[in-house]
């Protein structure tokens, strides 16, 4: 037998679940406190136990799980003072991104963010969250490459899987927040077209923090409702 197809399939299983539970718990879809049963999850995805082991404890490194005193594991909770901490590193970090890019960026990157900016006010007014979601995140990661900061960018894709995670709470529970994050993008990027850094700095740190509210709104929410459980 081939020990190394055994192997290519075994990590290609790993990965398979380490990313779809990743993507579970980014989405929302297995909310924050929620409980993972192995056995459950590993019928549900038709796979041994042991790759979704091997899974559970890289997405426990990151901290996207938690396993509890019992060996029980379940997604992390969200809270108010984790999205604060979180969302004003990313409003300082994004503002920068933000200002560099508006002095650098060419015709072409230009375009492109149009692009994505119209197609982000398109699904607002179609109230599709998820593609308000999808186009945001296009518009943020375009800014990153433009500006060039790397080390700024080094430490956002660090956070982004929490970011991602806070960040979709908002627009999902809140279609006003879907509304007004077009908006903010659109002013954005006529700042940004018009070569305006320090402007463009003030704005990004002006949608992080709105951002910010809508995530808090969300996580009260969702407290309120576990409370009521």
């Amino acid at each position: 037998m081939d020990l190394t197809s055994i192997d290519s399939k075994r990590y290609s299983a790993k990965d398979f679940v380490y990313m779809e539970l990743k993507k579970l718990i980014i989405s929302g879809k297995l909310e924050p406190s929620r409980q993972i049963n192995e056995k459950a999850l590993a019928g549900q995805l038709e796979i041994s136990r042991t790759p979704i082991r091997e899974a559970l404890h890289r997405i426990e490194l990151e901290e996207l799980i938690v396993r509890l005193p019992n060996g029980r594991i379940k997604v992390a909770p969200v809270s108010v003072q984790e999205a604060k901490e979180i969302f004003t590193v990313r409003s300082l970090l994004e503002g920068l991104v933000a200002k560099e890019a508006a002095i650098k960026i060419s015709e072409s990157e230009l375009s492109e963010m149009k692009l994505y900016t119209d197609l982000l006010v398109q699904a607002a007014e179609q109230s599709d969250s998820e593609r308000v979601i999808l186009y945001g995140d296009k518009i943020h990661h375009l800014l990153y490459d433009v500006s060039g900061n790397r080390t700024a960018v080094k430490v956002l894709n660090n956070m982004n899987d929490h970011i991602m995670r806070y960040r979709g709470l908002g627009p999902k529970t809140n279609k006003f927040r879907s509304f007004a994050a077009a908006k903010e993008h659109l002013a954005l990027y006529k700042i940004i077209k018009l070569k305006d850094g320090e402007q463009a700095e003030l704005l990004m740190r002006e949608h992080i923090k709105n951002s910010l509210d809508a995530a808090t709104q969300s996580i009260e929410i969702h407290l309120d409702q576990k409370d009521k459980d």
